[in-house]
């Protein structure tokens, strides 16, 4: 029957489209074709959600959106923070580890992974990650609060950076 080939075929083009999606030959961006502005709104409502304590929700918009667009930092270190704020320690490190391939320099990500850390008691691995953070973020004053925080968090432990 022709509709039969119709099926047939269907499930052929989702088979090699999910394929072609597994190698990352294409995003989950290339499939759903959102604009930036689009995105943004998403982003933007993955915040509302994280500021309103609705962390789960929060983290199910910002997963979505490192499968749509894995390689922007800040979208990991939103899933990070959600994992963060749920006390899932481990998924927030490999949250913030996915941002910090993107932009060694994230001071924000240095300093809620090395927290992260020290909650999953990894504690030496977390102060050299605060340590990292005051030393990336001294002379860029758009990370003076999360130095500040890097540095309180390591002074409480007695370490002078």
């Amino acid at each position: 029957m022709a509709s039969d080939s119709v099926v047939e075929t269907f499930a052929r083009l989702v088979e090699f489209i999910a394929k072609k999606f597994l190698r990352g030959e294409v995003t989950l961006g290339d499939l759903l074709n959102l604009d930036d502005k689009e995105i943004e709104v998403i982003f933007l409502m993955g915040h509302y959600l994280y500021n309103y304590g609705k962390y789960q929700a929060a983290l199910n918009v910002f997963s979505v959106l490192t499968l749509y667009k894995p390689f922007v930092s800040r979208y990991w270190r939103a899933a990070g923070a959600a994992n963060q704020a749920l006390k899932k320690y481990k998924e927030a490190i490999i949250a913030y580890d996915m941002a910090l391939t993107t932009n060694l320099n994230d001071v924000i990500s240095y300093t809620y992974r090395g927290e992260s850390k020290i909650r999953a008691n990894l504690t030496a691995e977390g102060l050299e990650d605060l340590k990292l953070a005051v030393e990336v973020g001294t002379n860029q004053p758009f990370y003076d609060q999360w130095v500040n925080r890097a540095r309180t968090l390591l002074h409480v432990r007695k370490i002078i950076v």
